[in-house]
């Protein structure tokens, strides 16, 4: 970890910073909104080199994205920022948390996360057209209790 880094919350000020790490790294982000999901930033004096994102349905914290800055990848950031929120989401009384992936499973299996059938996936969780076409087959539906 890089020992001057800080992981804290994301505010209302920090939706810019959140998006502009988000698309550096090929990802969406254009529905930032720190008022309505748990957003970790990890943050080097005052850049945010990275972000990780929880959104609450019930009690399953669903993590979309996670992002960090390529010149500061290989420093245990995205894993800071996975451990944080997971941290908040059960705080904030999640049981359960689920990620969708297709290129990392072995990273949030790290972090307890199994591979799950797409079919056993919550009818409020399914998939979208647009995430099938982002995503396709590759897809992976993962999940680990948090209690």
């Amino acid at each position: 970890m890089i020992k001057a880094m800080r992981i804290r919350a994301a505010g209302a000020s920090d939706v810019q910073a959140i998006t502009q790490v988000l698309r550096s790294c090929g990802l969406p982000g254009s529905d930032v909104d720190p008022s309505s999901r748990l957003y970790s930033l990890g943050v080097l004096g005052e850049k945010v080199i990275g972000c990780a994102c929880g959104e609450k349905l019930g009690e399953t914290v669903i993590i979309p994205a996670v992002a960090v800055l390529s010149e500061y990848r290989g420093h245990q950031v995205a894993t800071h920022l996975v451990r944080a929120i997971l941290m908040r989401a059960r705080a904030s009384g999640c049981t359960r948390a689920t990620v969708l992936t297709s290129d990392h499973p072995a990273f949030f299996a790290r972090f307890g996360f199994t591979l799950t059938a797409l079919d056993d996936m919550p009818q409020e969780m399914q998939l979208s057209k647009e995430f099938l076409r982002r995503f396709g087959a590759r897809t992976h539906y993962m999940c680990r209790r948090l209690d």
